[in-house]
């Protein structure tokens, strides 16, 4: 099995409660938009005209889904003059990054200050409103937010168009507040019309060269723990009861995100969205019904996958995929 070169006792820097959402880069905003809410069902919380970026989600979080509209070489800028996202990024549709909710302030803070003291490298560090936020790279290059909320009603601040709501935040000066401001008891919506209801976000499947240092990574950094390994996936989870996994790392011979996986309620909901996706005329790209889990993989506009998933109570057994990809398989 493939382990952390971190010893059991090392302390961790970051220990998440749960992936709060995944944020992509779309080549058209709107499209993206129209797709991810009228079809899958996630709620528009919020969007950023001058960023051009929208935000959606189930109600467990501020948003379980992030897009951008590509820079196309060109800078934009957050609130107060930060340069928020340069215009040598995102170039290409894809991951943005994987954001990872901590407890507090106070971990938040005492994990950058722990990098810091150890010459760990980290990239910005910006106040949303509703969150504080440090950002780094794992060893492919995928880029991961580890952040904590500031306001638990955040839709009394984030509805709707927003002017822009990023600004610097420096950690160094913070004083760390110890209360978790997350919502515990959520208002969850659905988007009625939409062929698909989904419950929540569990996580995200990545495809990796570095199986080792990944698992290094999100072990001694990101503070999440293996719970699993079968075919040379491994499987990653976080600190929340209720979630099986938040991440699996998939051996392949190129870096590259595969999906994220959105589970819902129950087969009746999954049969649902069956049937009205083939009513709106919405091809499934894969379906894929298994022991362990039937779900149904969404092919978006730029031609990124979705998993829309009911889990089972079959035991996991990879081996018996037959010539399914292993990265749908997990």
């Amino acid at each position: 099995m493939v382990q952390s070169t971190q010893a059991a006792s090392e302390p961790r820097y970051f220990q998440p409660r749960r992936l709060g959402h995944v944020n992509l880069w779309v080549d058209d905003l709107q499209t993206s938009e129209r797709f991810y809410n009228d079809v899958c069902g996630l709620k528009v919380e919020f969007t950023e005209p001058d960023l051009i970026a929208t935000f959606l989600g189930t109600g467990h979080t501020p948003h379980d889904l992030g897009m951008i509209q590509k820079t196309n070489g060109v800078d934009r800028y957050g609130r107060d003059g930060l340069l928020q996202l340069p215009g040598t990024i995102g170039l290409n549709s894809g991951l943005n990054h994987l954001a990872w909710e901590l407890e507090n302030e106070a971990e938040l803070i005492k994990a950058f200050r722990s990098l810091k003291r150890d010459d760990i490298k980290t990239d910005i560090t910006v106040d949303h409103q509703v969150a504080h936020s440090v950002y780094m790279f794992d060893p492919d290059g995928n880029y991961n937010e580890f952040y904590c909320d500031t306001v638990k009603d955040w839709r009394t601040v984030l509805n709707g168009p927003m002017e822009l709501i990023t600004s610097r935040w420096d950690p160094l000066q913070a004083e760390g507040f110890t209360e978790g401001r997350y919502e515990s008891n959520p208002e969850l919506r659905v988007v009625e019309s939409a062929p698909v209801h989904p419950w929540r976000l569990t996580h995200a499947t990545l495809h990796s060269p570095q199986i080792e240092k990944m698992v290094d990574f999100y072990t001694r950094i990101g503070g999440l723990h293996v719970v699993a390994e079968e075919e040379g996936a491994v499987y990653l989870a976080a600190r929340l009861e209720g979630y099986d996994y938040n991440l699996v790392l998939v051996p392949d011979s190129t870096a590259a995100y595969h999906h994220a996986s959105f589970q819902l309620k129950d087969e009746e909901t999954l049969d649902r969205a069956r049937a009205e996706l083939a009513r709106a005329g919405v091809k499934i790209a894969q379906e894929i019904n298994l022991p362990w889990k039937h779900s149904v993989f969404l092919q978006d506009p730029d031609g990124m996958l979705s998993e829309w998933y009911v889990a089972k109570e079959g035991k996991r057994d990879l081996s018996v995929r037959g010539d399914l990809a292993l990265a749908m398989a997990v």
